[in-house]
């Protein structure tokens, strides 16, 4: 209840705001975004219920240990008359009557089994496991969407940046140029040569911008509060701790989708033990009064208690039948489990070394920026003491542009493989609580 108001409270703080601000935009943190999330989807809701469902289900094999009362009752109309009781006494007959109402109170209490209830137990202990692990692993999922939408909007908004600064370099070239012109000083063809690369840089522009809104409108679907939310960029920024966390190895670290392959050989574990165990005897104690009448309604009651013992002896090989199909069952899981953890194993030292990589082709960019931002202040000096052609000028700006770009790209690259690193081990929700915490 305390989540569901603080969901509300905030979702009509953003709804004030936009109300209050026209076309503002509304801003959200990630610890937010992520709380928000995880209440409204419905996929992590059909998770929390099966779980529930699967808890209910371990409740239920546990009431197999437990005694069973029951009230049982009945009329009956016989043809000819019938005896009410049974026959107590050597040549006492009891009263006779054609119509029988009777009415008993049992008591069922279980002695031995052959461990069945036990084996049904653990089965669904181990689906209950699973449950627990799908609805885990479903929350990770959505953490890790939310989480990339604010890594990309920080990307996209250094990516912003740079273009933007760059419009208004050739943007005061451009005016520049304009002047200059008049004063036939400069050709035709360096002014427009400057416009082309002032217009490509605006085309850039426009798609950044459509970028931008196109993740706001995803990150307003996860989160359910709708329409335009743009994510809080301050908490983007400190992500970036997330690729130093990552260096630590957890390649032996069962993540969401070995644990949930285990929980399937656990469950066929114990539906095998179940199957071998229907050929052991069923011991039970039962307990039983009665009450029995005629149409006089003149009630007599008695009691009996006792034990039974069933065995069963022959059922056509179907037990045989389905100690087989158990045994293969657990075969298969088995066989999946391993392939599970061949899949993490591989897809973990993957994230790792996309992590590590662009991380290294960072560093190597960073320096080629470096080098070519003193290129381009020597060309920039050359062009102004009339040794080269503004064309030529442009074309190294724009290399360097492109440098910086892939820098910045590539910085958030690393982030992005840090977090699919996290993902993949299930550790994504602890590191993203440790680096969002004020």
């Amino acid at each position: 209840m305390n989540h569901f108001i603080i969901s509300t409270l905030l979702l009509f703080e953003l709804g004030a705001v936009a109300a209050a601000g026209g076309t503002q935009e509304r801003h959200i943190a990630l610890s937010d975004a992520l709380r928000m999330a995880l209440e409204n989807n419905p996929a992590v809701e059909a998770m929390h219920s099966q779980r529930r469902a699967a808890e209910a289900r371990t409740r239920e094999a546990m009431s197999g240990f437990l005694p069973q009362l029951s009230l049982n009752a009945s009329y009956t109309r016989y043809q000819e008359p019938n005896i009410i009781l049974p026959i107590h006494q050597v040549g006492v007959f009891p009263p006779l009557d054609d119509q029988i109402y009777d009415a008993r109170v049992q008591l069922y209490l279980p002695i031995f089994d052959g461990g069945r209830t036990f084996a049904s137990r653990r089965a669904a202990r181990a689906g209950m496991n699973e449950s627990r692990v799908k609805e885990e692993e479903t929350r990770i999922a959505l953490t890790e969407r939310i989480t990339q939408i604010f890594i990309q909007a920080q990307e996209i908004t250094d990516k912003e940046n740079l273009i933007t600064a760059r419009v208004r370099s050739l943007q005061r070239r451009h005016e520049e140029l304009s002047l200059l012109l008049g004063e036939g000083r400069v050709s035709p063809a360096d002014l427009a040569n400057v416009s082309a690369f002032l217009h490509g840089a605006r085309a850039d522009s426009i798609e950044i911008a459509m970028k931008k809104t196109e993740l706001a409108l995803r990150l307003g679907q996860l989160t359910g509060a709708g329409g335009e939310l743009y994510p809080r960029l301050e908490d983007a920024r400190a992500l970036q701790k997330m690729g130093v966390l990552s260096d630590t190895l957890l390649l032996h670290r069962p993540g969401p989708q070995v644990r949930k392959a285990q929980a399937k050989v656990e469950q066929a574990r114990a539906m095998k033990a179940l199957a071998v165990r229907s050929f052991l005897p069923d011991i039970s104690g039962f307990a039983t009064y009665i009450y029995r009448s005629g149409a006089d309604l003149d009630l007599i009651g008695e009691w009996a208690a006792g034990v039974s013992v069933k065995l069963p002896l022959f059922t056509g090989g179907r037990r045989i039948a389905k100690v087989r199909q158990a045994g293969a069952s657990l075969s298969a899981a088995e066989s999946n489990l391993r392939a599970a953890e061949t899949a993490q194993k591989t897809d973990l030292e993957l994230a790792l070394q996309q992590l590590h990589s662009a991380r290294q082709r960072r560093q190597r960019i960073g320096a080629a920026v470096t080098s070519k931002a003193t290129s381009v202040a020597a060309w920039q000096e050359m062009h102004q003491a009339g040794r080269i052609p503004l064309s030529e000028l442009l074309v190294r700006e724009t290399e360097l542009l492109q440098l910086q770009i892939q820098e910045r790209s590539l910085a958030w690259q690393e982030v992005l493989s840090a977090l699919r690193y996290q993902a993949i081990a299930g550790t994504l929700p602890e590191v993203i609580e440790k680096i969002t915490v004020r």
